[in-house]
């Protein structure tokens, strides 16, 4: 198969985990829009928190179909502006530290870490700021009070507009802006019905480029609001790290 078509692919997965949905109309539920401005309001006033991810792609390339799936874990401080994330494909663990602006990222053999300055506000780049980003133009729909591991979890639905996700990937990538295109995509959010904090999102879209294709699952948790994390750097990760990041 054609491995760079499949990175594409988990490339537009890792860095937007968002999507798309061309047109002019789009439908925003007035008690969906403030249950999203309850929520913006209470994430903006979180410490901390903890999220974990499971992403799934199935890309196909010259006819032949191969799948690949990425596990996520990590941790937040909101209030040190600091962020570390374990990645995990094909059996291999990848660490990565965001602070603030600057971004230490475990490299693949026989590489050692990279070191990187992103230019992007350090908010925007939070998993739980990101999702919720998504649901602010586009389709907004209430899907009402559900059950979510036995708790009481307010579900909304948005389907975010072309505009939206191509101001992410200035945020996010420059060199992905003409690229790949992302479609047919629908993002479900569950809010917890008494502080409207984030809990668990899933969102689902296809990639294109050329005659390569993807088709992504991407199905995050968020826990652990307020509690005490970690998060420090490697001496590794300091001593001598590739300037501008990892190769490739």
């Amino acid at each position: 198969m054609n491995r760079p078509a499949l990175h594409v692919a988990l490339a537009v997965c890792v860095l937007l985990a968002g999507c798309s949905l061309l047109g002019p109309s789009h439908t925003r539920e007035e008690r969906a829009t403030r249950a999203l401005d309850n929520a913006s309001a209470t994430l903006d006033g979180t410490e901390t928190y903890r999220f974990d991810s499971d992403m799934s792609v199935v890309a196909t390339a010259d006819d032949r179909t191969e799948r690949v799936d990425l596990d996520l874990t990590g941790a937040i401080d909101v209030a040190a502006r600091e962020m570390r994330t374990n990645a995990t494909i094909e059996g291999e663990t990848y660490r990565s530290y965001l602070l603030n602006r600057t971004v230490y990222q475990e490299c693949a053999e026989p590489w050692p870490w990279g070191k990187s300055e992103t230019e992007t506000n350090w908010s925007v780049q939070t998993p739980a700021r990101r999702q919720l980003d998504l649901l602010q133009s586009g389709s907004l729909y209430w899907n009402g009070t559900v059950d979510l591991d036995g708790e009481s979890a307010i579900l909304l639905t948005g389907e975010p507009t072309g505009k939206a996700i191509t101001r992410y990937q200035e945020r996010r990538s420059r060199s992905l802006l003409g690229g790949p295109s992302v479609d047919n995509a629908r993002i479900q959010v569950w809010l917890d019905a008494e502080t409207y904090r984030p809990v668990k999102t899933d969102l689902r879209f296809e990639v294109k480029e050329g005659g390569n294709t993807a088709t992504a699952t991407v199905t995050s948790r968020f826990s652990d609001y307020g509690a005490s994390v970690s998060i420090e750097v490697p001496a590794e990760a300091r001593d001598d790290p590739l300037e501008f990041g990892c190769p490739g």
